[in-house]
């Protein structure tokens, strides 16, 4: 999913569930977040709906910036 935010950004739900099947979008991207250590921006974005006589408010989700790679531990393994 990172990668498909780092090349579309401000991707709303529906596109991301659209473009990767992750199961909940909403859990992984929490995940991603909270959890991962990736850096997410949420937005706004109006999109039409009702064959375009109307508008609505749609969240829009843009990666800004990917965990550090984990430093490995020096570990002792001769003694």
């Amino acid at each position: 999913m990172a990668d498909h935010l780092e090349q579309h950004p401000a991707a709303t739900g529906a596109e991301l569930a659209a473009a990767c099947d992750v199961g909940c979008v909403s859990k992984v991207l929490s995940a991603m977040a909270r959890e991962l250590g990736y850096g997410l921006q949420r937005g706004w974005r109006w999109v039409p709906c009702a064959r375009g006589t109307k508008r609505r408010h749609v969240r829009t989700y843009t990666l800004t910036h990917r965990p550090a790679p984990a430093r490995q531990l020096a570990l002792p393994l001769e003694q």
